[in-house]
């Protein structure tokens, strides 16, 4: 499919990339940040830094929360090949002396994609060994993950009302891998990234992505440790690149490359009927009218944004190697959120969507 990636052309599409983008570059200069947009199918990806050289369109970045995207769609996929379903109880997938308590039992994998299972957004026992501050979860081991199943007694029953639970996407992906007979990444691989030829995305950092991994920041400028999800792969653990996000979002949108199975899957993931709110690993929202699905991340000196514009046929995907500054971070503002979903409401409203 058509590329368009040198930030020096001028085409509309790399302009308004530039223009939405403008205050975030201006605000974090030294920031490496790589923005894309597919529109109908055509790509265009712009590399930006405000001091410095941009990053390779190609670079690659750890995408912390976004992981959860492909959470949500590796449950829809093995539900579209009869290895799980939505309403599938923890019960028919963890083994009872892992997962001993009823309730915890009855929580589906729905609830856990979509937010309403009623799980705590960190791991209760995070904090009982020792901890690295510079890689927070990477002591969370299996053992720990166990110990929590075990000891996990819900306050009642789900559904519950929406709630952001980093352990409960961990958990999914822990149950997901159960079903696929595979490890976490090892299923993503085989269901979604062979397919889609996302060369790019994995779990593992190997010797042939690592020269093109850019390091996390602080929004001071200072190199970050990376953070690792050694028991909670599922809720953030993924690493990726602005081409690869843009060829997933096309399959989200219904161009699978002519695996129609696949498209109707990812598809199923923002497209459920689900009210705004969430779908599975995506949130939902309503832009002039029209449903956006999205996600953000702020985690381990990364930020980034992906969105899709159905109506609009296109999609949006913003990384950055840069945390967000301590103003953002008592305000609650992911800073890439706010061009996210400027550049969204600017493809509704120049696509003509009624």
């Amino acid at each position: 499919m058509p590329v368009r990636s040198d930030s020096s052309a001028s085409s509309p599409a790399l302009e308004l990339l530039r223009e939405e983008t403008r205050r975030y570059v201006r605000g974090y200069r030294s920031a490496s940040l790589c923005a894309g947009l597919t529109v109908r199918g055509e790509h265009h990806v712009l590399p930006l830094r405000g001091e410095g050289t941009p990053p390779a369109e190609n670079a690659l970045y750890f995408l912390g929360t976004l992981t959860q995207v492909f959470t949500g769609s590796l449950l829809s996929l093995l539900a579209e090949g009869g290895r799980a379903r939505l309403d599938m109880p923890l019960s028919e997938v963890i083994p009872r002396p892992l997962l001993p308590d009823p309730d915890a039992g009855t929580v589906t994998l729905e609830q856990l994609a979509r937010h309403t299972s009623g799980m705590p957004y960190l791991p209760p026992n995070l904090n009982v060994a020792a901890a690295n501050p510079e890689d927070p979860f990477g002591h969370y081991s299996a053992n720990l993950f166990g110990d929590f199943l075990r000891s996990y007694h819900p306050d009642s029953l789900p559904p519950r009302p929406t709630s952001p639970s980093l352990l409960g996407m961990g958990v999914l992906g822990h149950a997901l891998s159960r079903r696929a007979g595979l490890n976490y990444g090892h299923a993503l691989r085989d269901w979604l990234f062979t397919p889609l030829k996302l060369t790019d995305t994995s779990m593992r950092v190997t010797d042939e992505l690592a020269p093109r991994l850019l390091p996390g920041h602080s929004a001071r400028g200072k190199k970050l440790a990376p953070w690792t999800f050694p028991a909670l792969p599922g809720a953030a653990g993924l690493h990726s690149t602005v081409p690869d996000l843009l060829r997933f979002l096309d399959a989200c949108l219904g161009g699978g490359g002519g695996d129609e199975a696949l498209s109707k899957s990812l598809k199923r993931t923002w497209d459920s009927g689900a009210a705004p709110g969430m779908g599975l690993g995506w949130s939902l929202s309503q832009f002039q009218g029209h449903t956006i699905a999205w996600s953000s991340s702020v985690m381990g000196g990364y930020v980034g944004f992906m969105g899709l514009a159905p109506a609009a046929n296109a999609g949006v995907v913003l990384l950055s190697d840069t945390a967000w500054s301590w103003f953002s971070a008592f305000r609650n503002r992911v800073p890439l959120e706010a061009p996210g979903f400027a550049l969204l409401s600017r493809l509704l409203a120049e696509s003509g969507a009624r």
